[in-house]
């Protein structure tokens, strides 16, 4: 099983907007500022209690009405985005290979 676990950020809400903020080394990156709407923050939130894609699917279906082949594609998608930026890692399980 793929696991995600979030890197340090900074979440906050500004006006109407959810704003996240990675930390790099002692002091926030202020280069790398994201604008979450409220799927992803959603998902960021998340994150704290489960690194696991499907589970993390199958939240977002009972909290948004959404499909859960909607939801599967919007979880990926998020998470490669924050992947790219270096906000979160992957971890991948071990196999056992005979």
């Amino acid at each position: 099983m793929n696991t995600v676990k979030k890197l340090p950020c900074v979440m906050r809400r500004i006006a109407d907007e959810t704003l996240l903020i990675p930390i790099r080394g002692q002091a926030a990156d202020l280069d790398a500022i994201y604008v979450l709407n409220d799927t992803a923050a959603f998902l960021w939130s998340q994150l704290d209690n489960t690194g696991d894609v499907a589970t993390l699917s199958a939240l977002l279906c009972e909290a948004f009405e959404v499909s859960p082949a909607q939801a599967a594609q919007d979880v990926t998608d998020f998470l490669a985005a924050l992947e790219e930026g270096g906000i979160v890692e992957f971890r991948h399980a071990a196999s056992s290979a005979a």
